[in-house]
């Protein structure tokens, strides 16, 4: 190993601090989010917002754990639906993106024109919304919530992108060896994909675990609420407490006032946990798939 001059060792000494400096300002706010949802509100409305709780509060987190069973309920439907969803976006998405690597298939030009179609309309809000409830029967159904979202025209193109830069030549060896195309893609092209597949799947998991919208649309059941839906319902609640029974809301607290900042913050960090403990995983596969897959055509 070569090694580094005073002057290589002081770019390199900048370089790190610089790294550093730019993380701790990443990580500021959510320093600052997660000492609000333990603050006491009062504290807060006097002197803002703090690096270290002025007065430690843990109102914000009953409020949102008042019936823990729901709660529990609600993030184990997310974390289903992520895992299911996640899975059945990978097969799907690399099942239709490695045909259209494959030179043999002459509708391949076709078939990704009517994909990218599909990334410019789409039939709006009211037919898929009949679609869903009439026709598929999927209205108060876990799997409307997985299967609508589980192809993607990008995700499709991304991956498409990155098989394109495997070498020929893996394919054509296996064939020669009497591999069929199933065998090439399962034990050759799926294993050296691993990039894509963790950006991809990083994709999927962070939109399953943020969807609410469906659940608006779509579930009627409290017992298939999602943790992000939840949340927002007791955001709501809160918020219309504060505002239009002000007085009682404080009476039922014990004379507190309601803390909907805290309970804000509080919501936040409940629900973006997995997944900041799930990117660091993933990191070096993402920065990896999403350049290649971006670039390479």
């Amino acid at each position: 190993m070569k090694k580094l001059n005073v002057g290589d060792r002081m770019l390199l000494g900048f370089l790190y601090a610089c790294t550093g400096l730019f993380s701790l300002l990443c990580l500021f706010p959510l320093w600052v989010a997660l000492v609000a949802s333990f603050s006491d509100e009062m504290s807060m409305v006097r002197n803002g917002y703090g690096l270290w709780p002025a007065s430690f509060n843990l109102t914000a987190y009953k409020l949102v754990f008042t019936g823990t069973d729901s709660v529990m309920q609600a993030y184990l439907i997310t974390i289903v639906t992520t895992a299911a969803g996640t899975l059945l976006t990978l097969i799907v998405t690399s099942a239709f993106a490695y045909p259209l690597t494959v030179k043999t298939l002459k509708a391949r030009r076709q078939i990704s024109l009517y994909a990218y179609a599909t990334m410019l309309f789409n039939g709006g809000l009211v037919p898929t919304y009949i679609l869903t409830t009439r026709l598929l029967h999927l209205q108060n159904n876990m799997l409307v919530l997985i299967i609508p979202a589980a192809l993607n025209a990008y995700n499709v193109f991304l991956m498409r992108n990155y098989f394109a830069t495997l070498p020929d030549a893996l394919a054509e060896s296996a064939k020669i060896d009497g591999a069929n195309d199933m065998y090439i893609f399962y034990k050759i092209m799926l294993p050296l994909s691993k990039p894509i597949l963790a950006t991809i799947g990083l994709f999927a998991a962070m939109g399953y675990w943020n969807e609410w919208y469906k659940v608006l649309l779509f579930i009627d059941d409290q017992r298939l609420y999602t943790l992000q839906y939840l949340i927002m319902r007791i955001q709501t609640q809160v918020d219309f407490l504060q505002s239009s029974l002000g007085a009682r809301a404080r009476e039922a607290l014990g004379g507190q006032s309601i803390p909907s900042v805290g309970l804000r913050m509080a919501t936040a960090m409940i629900s973006i946990g997995p997944i900041i403990l799930l990117y660091p995983f993933l990191q070096k596969y993402f920065l990896k798939g999403i350049t290649i897959g971006a670039v390479k055509g």
